[in-house]
Formats: structure tokens, sequence, C-alpha cells
């Protein structure tokens, strides 16, 4: 099933950063939210619609026990595009402001500690993109290698930033506590909607569901955006692939996959053996959350963000298997099932 999500008012979505009121005066936010905040919207939504079944929540009868999220995008309402977080191997060149450039995967020459034998080098002046988005059409075009040169548009440039200030109020009088004056970044999405491909509850084709923090309201209705991403008629080297994340992926090993041999950057992942050529991983995110049941904090954990790029080579097995396994897949050690790590596999034509 497919939903598009529209909200009717401004949306915050947290980020790992603690916040006290009293101790600090700005609480930050990040957009896209995490999968598990809209893993989370969807529950809420199927039991506000089965109120009888909410007393199964988080049991082995757990009616939403079979929810898995497939995929999170953006959807452009006003050129009806879909979008995805920009790889991290597409890096903007200096005054080239609508697009951006391909790194070239080059063996390393010179002695080193890193275990990689592979950099990714641009032969121009170059800089990262901290909140790009890619469209779909040139997301399946940069996967098959038929282009180096994309376009791409910020995150920043669809949505407007209005902070609200609030103060916390003292339990005991009902009135304003002393020195907790705070600020939270509300973000206003403008022409934007999240498109959210999942399997295992039914829901209403519409409803309204509550988002993000304070519970905004938001719309909803099953959409029917084409939005396959299948490799077909890849233009890559047989022997080497990357694998691109779309959403943020938390594993055990922090960076690395836990079937990745630390030392020498060799796995096996069901009969397909691999070695780890090189990554671009951008800053890790911290991601926590509250558990309703319980009472209390979820443990916060390290997360590699969504755009981050792994290059390997195939050692034993080959390029079909590499797709059967992670193409459109949850490659994240911890919460697959709610869109963490969910992957795509994509051509390498310059090794």
């Amino acid at each position: 099933m497919q939903i598009k999500i529209e909200p009717l008012d401004t949306l915050f979505f947290r980020d790992g950063k603690p916040f006290m009121m009293g101790d600090d005066s700005w609480a930050n936010g990040v957009f896209p939210p995490y999968p598990s905040v809209i893993y989370g919207a969807l529950r809420s939504a199927y039991f506000s619609e089965h109120i009888t079944e909410l007393k199964n929540a988080c049991t082995a009868n757990d009616p939403t026990r079979n929810l898995k999220i497939k995929g999170i995008y953006l959807l452009d309402l006003e050129a009806n595009k879909v979008y995805l977080p920009l790889p991290n191997d597409c890096v903007q060149r200096k005054n080239a402001k609508e697009s951006t450039h391909l790194l070239s995967l080059n063996k390393i020459n010179i002695n080193s500690s890193c275990t990689a034998q592979y950099v990714l080098i641009s032969d121009k002046e170059v800089e990262s993109v901290s909140d790009g988005l890619i469209s779909l059409d040139s997301f399946k075009t940069y996967l098959q290698c038929e282009s180096k040169t994309f376009d791409f548009i910020r995150i920043g440039d669809k949505m407007k930033l209005e902070p609200k200030v609030g103060i916390g109020i003292n339990r005991l009088t009902g009135t304003a506590d002393e020195s907790k004056l705070y600020t939270v970044s509300m973000r206003r999405m403008e022409d934007l909607a999240l498109l959210i491909d999942f399997e295992g509850i039914d829901i209403p084709q519409s409803g309204l569901m509550k988002l993000g923090g304070e519970g905004k309201a938001a719309s909803y209705q099953v959409d029917d955006a084409n939005i396959d991403v299948l490799p077909y008629n890849f233009k890559y080297n047989k022997t080497i692939f990357k694998l691109n994340l779309s959403t943020p992926a938390i594993l055990k090993k922090g960076w690395l996959p836990a079937w990745i041999d630390e030392k020498n950057l060799t796995g096996e992942y069901n009969g397909l053996k691999v070695k780890l050529q090189t990554a671009s991983i951008g800053k890790p995110l911290y991601i926590g959350g509250f558990d309703m049941k319980a009472g209390k904090p979820k443990p916060m954990r390290k997360a590699v963000p969504s755009g981050s790029i792994y290059y390997f080579e195939i050692l034993n097995g080959d390029i079909e298997m590499a797709i059967e396994y992670f193409h459109q897949k949850a490659v994240s050690d911890f919460y697959p099932e709610q869109g963490f790590g969910i992957a795509y596999v994509g051509g390498v034509d310059n090794a």
C-alpha cells in the first residue's frame, strides 16, 4: 500500500540531542523524519480505526506486528515529482548551483593506515550538498550509470522555518515556570508531501493522523505514483557495485554492516562474498525515542545517515545476487521493519 501524507500545520521532528527546559533554549529538529516516526504514525492510524484491538499493542497478538515500511520518499506536489536523498558521491562543483557531479572511484597510490584500497575523487574543486534531493528519474539514471551530472533541489527550499516560542508550566500551580523559556524550530512544508510505501496492515483509503512533536495533524490518502526503482539494463562493471542508503541505517559496528570484517573489510551474505572498497557515509545521526509502554526513553543508537554510499567488489557470486539481496531492501541491523536502512544497488562504470 502506498499513501501520500500532507501536513495540515507546521511540523517538528526532534533530533537526538537531549533537550531540557531551563538548561537549553533552542530545540533543533530534523527533516525528513526518522523512519520510526512514520512507523509509529501508521500504527496509530490503524489503532484509531480499531480501538478494541489497542489492548493487544506491543504483545504477541499485536495486529500491527507485520507492518513493514518498504520505502520513504518526498513528493513535490507542484511538479508532481518523487524525490530521494541525494547520494553522497554526488557533489556540487563550486559555482555550479543547480547540478551535481559524480565522484570517481580511484585506487589509493599512497601508504595509509586505512584498510580500504580506493577513494572517491574529482578532477574539479567540489563541495558536498548537505540537504539535497534527487528526482526519481535522475536517481534511476544515477543507478544505471547513464550520466555523471544530476540536477537536484534542496529540502530547505521546499519548506519555511517558523520558530515557535514556548514556556514551561509549573505542574503544581499551573502557571509559567521561571527560567523555562524555549524556542522550537517548527517547519511548514510548501508543496511537499511524504510518500510512504508499506505492507502488513490495512488502513482506510484516506483519513487523518498525528505526526511529529505536539501531535500535529496531517491528512493521508492512497497514492498510485509509480516508485519502482528496478535495475534494468545496468551499464555496470560486473564485479563492483555500490549500495546507496535512502533512509538512515542503525548498524551494530557503527558505520560498518555487521557481516563485514573490520580488519580486511570482506564479508559474506547468503553466499555472496564481497570486499568493501570505499565508503562515503556522512556525519552520524543519534536516534532514540520514547517507549510509551515502558514509560521511559528508548536506547540512543548511532545511525548512518541517508545518502550514504558503500562500494563493494564481488569476490564470489554475481551482480544479480547483490540486486536480489539488497535492492529496495532494508539492510539495517536494528529496526529494518520500520524502514531503517532501505538500500538501492547501483552500477559502477569507472572502476
